[in-house]
């Protein structure tokens, strides 16, 4: 037991020596930060206490723990609870229940995760494309009457009542596909009410994106809730060097964002169309040119031909002599058809690098990863150290301190999570301590799950997760609910 300010304490951890970039945006400072008792005791010129764990942080940046504000992390967990692609990114917290997915109330979610214990934190959003199926069935190919949105309502109040941040949306995807706007607004205003937000992969991220911005933007207005778009793109030739023009959108009150650091998506092969007509080859002709060409889709997961997979779709043509569209539809009636079983993933390389760095540069877009533990793109593994080794360090993109602002207090208080996201006194210890000479992403397409470099240490809720680059096996993330 350690004696402090006159107070018998249990558990204390004293960072000397460090970099502390605290969250706000303000400039590193040189300090000390003390952990105890799960929480942050306090940040400045700190002297060790007898018995007290001392971590020298010499030439080291310590920072409030990442928020991956888009993540898929839940699907692995029961798997990997230790999460090390996570921790070795410096998260400490995942956004979990993105792109409309919900298979089961937030409040059982939430007790599952109690049972995992996992090393990280996790927040949980309701998901509008999970609540349709659940009350639709499989006759979602139509808009939801007003019974179906009326129980949608009340699946989703009760959700909100268990702390779900508030409702996600995908839109590009069944059966979010086959919503209208009002039904959106009907289910939005519903997490608004409950002071949430409405978080959306919209309906298109390629040539249509300013119209599906401007349905985020009605949504807001008419729903009376914040916003915010998942993973901003701008995914086709057509709206490629148009990053500029969305600051129209962002600019709004109530409205913000997220970004990953990569120039290519991770999807289902039917994404490269807005359209359900697959069985039409000029959308596929036309998907394909939006993209720059077959040789930009590559194939990295497919039951059906596993020695496809690896392969872009040019290189699958001329194996097999089949046009590249004749693919596409191959592959799709394969897992996707009336008798269509096993699963197909692609990632895509649509993106413009002047078009990504406005958005990095943005001060409303904040961080995510939109990745999966064991995920087939390299974001799952890479994204936060990718922006701080490539867009802050080697390309000075932003600054050091503005890179962890939209890693931490942004999310935070963009969500309501309540005592996250800073370096101070009473805050939680949720804590990373990073080489800011060094960090780096080292996942590929080709080796999507290589762990990242250059985090050094991390606590969840003041428990030591990972120490010197390595799990420690202790798991002390906790559900995060929405802050009334």
């Amino acid at each position: 037991m350690l004696l402090l300010a006159g107070v018998f304490l249990a558990k204390s951890t004293l960072i000397i020596n460090a970099t502390v970039i605290d969250g706000t945006g303000s400039k590193p400072k040189s300090a000390s930060v003390r952990l105890l008792d799960g929480k942050i005791n306090a940040v400045g010129n700190l002297k060790p206490i007898e018995g007290e764990t001392v971590v020298d942080a010499k030439g080291l940046v310590v920072a409030p723990g990442f928020i991956d504000a888009h993540s898929h992390a839940l699907g692995g967990i029961a798997d990997e609870p230790t999460s090390l692609s996570q921790l070795t990114q410096g998260i400490t917290t995942a956004v979990v229940g993105q792109d409309g997915g919900w298979s089961k109330p937030v409040a059982e979610e939430m007790a599952d995760l109690d049972g995992i214990k996992p090393s990280l934190n996790f927040a949980f959003f309701s998901g509008h494309g999970g609540l349709r199926r659940r009350v639709m069935g499989e006759d979602y190919k139509r808009v939801a009457n007003p019974m179906e949105q009326g129980i949608m309502r009340s699946l989703l109040a009760d959700d909100m009542h268990a702390g779900a941040l508030g409702l996600s949306s995908g839109l590009e995807y069944d059966p979010g596909y086959y919503s209208d706007t009002a039904e959106l607004v009907s289910l939005a205003r519903v997490a608004g009410e409950a002071g949430g937000i409405y978080i959306s992969h919209i309906r298109d991220e390629a040539d249509k994106s300013f119209e599906a911005f401007a349905e985020v933007a009605q949504i807001r207005d008419q729903a009376n809730v914040r916003t915010q778009i998942s993973h901003i793109k701008l995914g086709t030739q057509k709206v490629w060097g148009r990053a500029r023009d969305v600051d129209a959108f962002l600019n709004q009150e109530g409205v913000t964002a997220d970004v990953y650091p990569y120039l290519y998506w991770h999807s289902t092969i039917a994404a490269l169309s807005p359209s359900r007509d697959w069985a039409n080859a000029a959308i596929w002709v036309q998907g394909l040119a939006d993209v720059g060409g077959p040789q930009n889709v590559r194939l990295v997961g497919y039951t059906h031909e596993p020695t496809w997979v690896g392969k872009n779709l040019a290189e699958i043509s001329a194996l097999t002599g089949k046009s590249a569209p004749a693919l596409i539809q191959e592959i799709l009636e394969k897992t996707e058809g009336p008798t269509g079983s096993g699963s197909q993933h692609v990632v895509v390389t649509a993106m413009t690098e002047p078009d990504l760095e406005h958005f990095i540069q943005h001060p409303k877009i904040m961080f995510c990863s939109d990745g999966a533990i064991g995920g087939r793109h390299p974001r799952g593994a890479g994204s936060f150290p990718r922006i701080l080794g490539r867009y802050v360090r080697e390309r000075k993109t932003i600054s050091l301190s503005e890179a962890i602002r939209k890693m931490t207090s942004l999310p935070a208080r963009t969500f309501l999570l309540k005592r996250r996201g800073e370096l101070k006194p009473g805050f939680a210890a949720d804590v990373v301590l990073f080489d800011p000479n060094t960090i780096n992403d080292r996942a590929t397409p080709e080796n999507p799950t290589e762990l990242s470099v250059g985090v050094n240490s991390v606590w969840v809720n003041g428990e030591r997760v990972l120490a010197d680059g390595k799990s420690t096996g202790t798991r002390s993330g906790v559900v995060i609910r929405r802050a009334n």
